[in-house]
């Protein structure tokens, strides 16, 4: 397999272009891309523990605690011990994002929206049958899973 082939590299490569792009449409917010996808999810449901959001976005405990961290700093989010478990910390919009809202949800759709435009409705299924697969798969502890066919994953 040649190394432009590499799935990990190709993925990459749109993600870090994908990103870019958005961190520069962004830069006016002052938030960055991970910022906005935390205050993005905290749209669809504020008051959430931190192990439901780490979860939702994808990120572990540790990476999310420096990121609410800069959100609270900013007055954007704001800590609150959850009333049913002492130990456990629910995440909270602060009036301050919530004024933020509808333009960050718009800004979210239009840029979407722009990444989807260029798929046809075909292509953005098979996209997200092919994400969800690979996102979905269990490659075990050594990480070199090998396909129903034999062939090892790269």
């Amino acid at each position: 397999m040649l190394f432009k082939d590499c799935l990990c590299l190709q993925v990459g490569r749109v993600a870090r272009k994908m990103s870019k792009i958005t961190r520069k449409k962004l830069a006016s917010y002052g938030l960055t891309t991970t910022q906005f996808f935390l205050l993005t999810a905290l749209y669809e449901g504020d008051g959430v523990p931190i192990s439901v959001l780490a979860q939702k976005v994808a990120l572990d405990k540790a990476t999310l605690t420096g990121l609410l961290d800069r959100l609270e700093r900013d007055d954007l989010i704001e800590r609150k011990a959850d009333p049913d478990d002492r130990r456990a910390i629910r995440i909270f919009l602060t009036p301050k994002a919530e004024s933020m809202r509808v333009e960050l949800r718009e800004f979210y759709h239009q840029n979407n929206g722009m990444f989807l435009s260029i798929l046809t409705s075909e292509e953005k299924e098979v996209f997200e049958r092919v994400v969800d697969k690979i996102e979905k798969a269990d490659f075990g502890k050594d990480s070199t899973p090998t396909s129903k066919s034999g062939k090892e994953g790269g």
